[in-house]
């Protein structure tokens, strides 16, 4: 079967389409470069107006002949492309016919093919993991495929089941109260490695946690001691300051040849002669004590 052209031959085909090209370019240039520089005003708005209409007109004129040109070329080609896929028709009922049964070939081969890695699958899992991993997240497009042998399947499929058991035995041994979220990335990517990393981020999210919580409580603090310190001097405004009162000197027994006399008197000092009373009278043993109101 060969596609054969009789006419026209190579040499027969419309290489060029000649017309006055040269000639109407020349006479076109210099027509619009007139028109390029015209100065219209509003009484010769008019005028503007026709020769915008001329000039459209024109260039219609040459849209629509190239457009008629096109066509009149395409002729042929519509015919011979009608014809080529009345041919491609016949043979296409041919080709679906055949392409069905190599597909539902294909099809079968494939399915033969994942019943054997579902029987290795079977034969080798173990019930304290095969919720974890079930056959769909094992089974791969291409273990289907002829060029993927069952060896490297098989290979591939233990080295998964052995990771697994691995991970979990690991993971059991674990002493985190992070381990539920590790286990969930082990048994989401079957990868030890990243459940580590996620108790590392959860452990260092934590310790980011504490640290934000002492120092927003040391903030706190320091701002309730400020606002405290602040409201204990609005209330002490305008009061005399005092000075704390000296501890009680400890009664101490004592042989006294000289009897003991009580004078009561009353004394007009600054507050600071008065400090400096009652230091003289601790420093001396000198015993006194408020006068009893009469």
């Amino acid at each position: 079967m060969e596609l054969k052209i009789y006419n026209p031959q190579d040499d027969g085909f419309v290489q060029k389409i000649e017309w006055n090209y040269e000639e109407l370019k020349t006479e076109v240039a210099a027509a619009a470069d007139s028109y390029a520089v015209s100065v219209y005003t509003d009484d010769t708005i008019k005028q503007a107006k026709a020769d915008r209409a001329r000039l459209n007109k024109f260039v219609d004129a040459l849209k629509g002949k190239r457009t008629e040109i096109r066509k009149k070329l395409l002729e042929p080609d519509e015919q011979f492309g009608k014809e080529v896929q009345e041919i491609i028709g016949i043979v296409q009922r041919a080709l679906d016919n055949i392409d069905g049964q190599v597909k539902d070939y294909e099809r079968r081969q494939r399915e033969e093919k994942t019943a054997k890695v579902r029987d290795f699958y079977d034969s080798n899992i173990h019930e304290d993991i095969i919720t974890y991993l079930p056959f769909e997240r094992v089974m791969k497009p291409e273990y289907a495929l002829a060029s993927t042998t069952m060896k490297s399947i098989k290979e591939e499929i233990l080295s998964l089941i052995q990771k697994v058991d691995e991970g979990l035995a690991i993971l059991n041994e674990v002493d985190s109260p992070y381990v539920g979220e590790m286990k969930e990335v082990f048994l989401r990517t079957y990868d030890i490695g990243a459940a580590m990393a996620e108790r590392n981020r959860l452990e260092a999210a934590e310790q980011k946690r504490q640290e934000y919580v002492a120092e927003q409580a040391r903030i706190k603090a320091e701002r309730d001691a400020r606002i405290k310190a602040e409201a204990q001097e609005v209330i002490n405004a305008g009061k005399p300051v005092q000075t704390a009162p000296a501890p009680a000197p400890q009664p101490k027994t004592e042989t006294v040849e000289d009897p003991v006399n009580v004078i009561d008197f009353r004394v007009y000092v600054t507050r600071s002669q008065a400090v400096a009373l009652k230091d003289f009278l601790n420093n001396n043993g000198i015993r006194f004590e408020p006068v009893p109101k009469r």
